[in-house]
């Protein structure tokens, strides 16, 4: 059962700083269509890759026409191997787009927007690490210079409809959220304390970026970094405001504590997991304004028996999907607030290159990797591992998929025509 919760200390401003939200009705998705698989070279070439290509716990994005791209963590280069990043329209083909410097490591996901650019991080580069950004109308890739910020390293950034780019900076005392316009100058939205003494702030947890040039992260204000800990929106203006409070900052408020990560819309609608405080189960909360809604509860009896220790992910439309088990396992379920449908789960039929396989593993491995992301048309990316259909000691590697609101459906999984 869902739940609408209103608190006192929620600010109220962020009601109208967000306009009133409208919740589309849950999407059915067609059967998920294949865009990529990776496999051992030793069992086949994989598919849309060059053979021996790997990647390993990464996360792929999807933009509102559909077009995926994820980050390969190795691609084989004669001798040696470098990182790339795989683009496609979404409809079943695709490519490595970019290679980064020989031997140097790619980060485990990354951002795209609407206009083909990409963000994604390198490092262990000799020289070239921080910030890169791939255009895909120039098939083209440069690292972003963040100057006047120049932290020891970067992490999880993002890019929005403007080419904004948001990034957590990293520094030997403590970690700061900036953003910068390419071309121009970084600025620094907010810092902890190990940079600035006096900050609120303890410590900052992952964030998102938005189309507002908004920050959207669990921030801690306790000594301790988890009795008192809140999710806050920072301007690039270094104003903020609360959405969300623990009970430890807020003894109003029905969360006990929050996950480390969270999901963030283009405007602004956020998603997180946090442990209830009533019963110590842990929710899916989507938040608007002073809203609280929860979008799916852990009840060992009911649908969702597990939360798995993943952020969600929410498009503008306020739809959730998020990375869960059930009675048969592992399964992505999306939810409105008041409906949940499973998406895709182990067990699961799909159409791949090599004929009908299924969603699994040879062994008690996890059978998705990462975080799965929805777009503002509701279409799903997620990467699962295969084997052929009814023989689970065959790997057939790791596929990246797509499933399509249905209005796609025609000929969705790319194999049936």
């Amino acid at each position: 059962m869902t739940r609408t919760t209103r608190y006192a200390s929620m600010v109220l401003a962020v009601a109208s700083a967000l306009a009133a939200p409208a919740y589309a009705q849950l999407p059915g998705h067609a059967p998920p269509q294949l865009q990529a698989r990776t496999n051992l070279l030793v069992n086949d070439n994989g598919y849309n890759l060059p053979p021996g290509s790997s990647f390993n716990s990464i996360s792929a994005d999807i933009d509102d026409g559909g077009r995926v791209s994820f980050p390969v963590q190795v691609v084989p280069n004669g001798a040696s191997s470098s990182p790339g990043v795989w683009f496609g329209p979404g409809d079943g083909s695709g490519s490595v787009v970019f290679y980064g410097p020989t031997d140097s490591l790619i980060s485990s996901s990354l951002r795209i927007n609407n206009d083909g650019l990409a963000v994604f991080t390198l490092f262990d580069t000799v020289g070239q690490d921080g910030i890169w950004r791939y255009d895909h109308s120039t098939q083209q890739a440069a690292r972003i210079g963040t100057s006047p910020v120049f932290p020891n390293s970067y992490s999880t950034p993002g890019i929005n409809a403007a080419a904004q780019i948001g990034f957590q900076a990293n520094f030997a005392g403590g970690r700061a959220y900036a953003s910068v316009v390419p071309g121009a100058g970084a600025l620094i939205h907010i810092a902890d304390r190990g940079i600035d003494p006096g900050s609120s702030y303890t410590y900052l947890y992952t964030p998102s970026f938005d189309d507002t040039r908004g920050i959207v992260a669990k921030v801690a204000t306790s000594t301790d970094l988890t009795s008192a800990t809140e999710i806050r929106r920072f301007a690039s203006d270094g104003s903020s405001v609360r959405l969300a409070a623990n009970k430890g900052t807020d003894p109003t408020s029905p969360i006990r504590q929050f996950d480390n990560s969270l999901a963030l819309s283009d405007h602004g609608r956020v998603a997180f997991v946090a442990t209830r405080d009533a019963d110590s189960r842990r929710v899916v909360y989507r938040v608007d304004g002073s809203t609280l809604t929860e979008i799916a509860a852990v009840d060992p009896a009911g649908t969702i028996r597990e939360l798995e220790s993943f952020p969600p992910t929410i498009n503008d439309d306020g739809l959730v999907a998020f990375r869960a088990r059930d009675a048969s396992g592992q399964a992505i379920y999306i939810g409105d607030g008041s409906t949940l449908a499973r998406v895709a789960g182990k067990g699961d039929r799909v159409a791949t290159d090599l004929g009908l396989g299924q969603i699994g593993q040879h062994n008690a491995d996890s059978v998705f990797s990462g975080t799965p992301m929805l777009n503002n048309r509701g279409d799903l990316v997620f990467i699962a591992a295969l084997h052929p259909d009814g023989q689970s000691q065959v790997e057939w590697g790791t596929g990246v998929f797509v499933a399509k609101i249905a209005a796609d459906a025609i000929f969705a999984n790319g194999f049936e025509q």
